[in-house]
């Protein structure tokens, strides 16, 4: 199993598509030239993509996750008193944005823990 360190913060950021995009292809050129580039941020193009990701219900598994330490997801959704295929959902979409690590344990049978590596967001909305 890989052991997941904690870091303090994750970034995340709302600003125009064009900004982002400038700002990915120099961290391509970078990374074309050998340097390891950390990516620690998330961007979204606008504040309601970023409403639609970060609902309040996501925003409590991510609490759960990082307070109560659940061993599986079927684990998060019963302490969240919720249906497990929706908390399943919402997990599988913060781990795509990489906000949620999932370290799989295949023996005796699969078992997906759900991991929250920060302790704190920080939101950054360009106006």
């Amino acid at each position: 199993m890989e052991r997941i360190g904690i870091v303090n913060s994750i970034k995340i950021e709302v600003r125009p598509f064009e900004e982002s995009m400038n700002e990915t292809i120099e961290v391509v050129k970078r990374i074309e030239k050998g340097e390891k580039i950390k990516l620690n941020k998330i961007v979204f193009n606008n504040v309601e993509t970023l409403r639609s990701i970060l609902t309040t219900e996501r925003v409590r598994v991510l609490h759960c996750i990082k307070e109560k330490k659940p061993k599986s997801i079927y684990e998060l959704a019963k302490m969240l008193d919720r249906n497990w295929r929706l908390v399943a959902k919402d997990v599988e979409l913060l781990s795509n944005l990489g906000i949620v690590k999932l370290e799989k344990k295949e023996k005796p049978k699969e078992i997906i823990r759900p991991i929250v590596n920060f302790n704190k967001m920080n939101i950054d909305v360009a106006i």
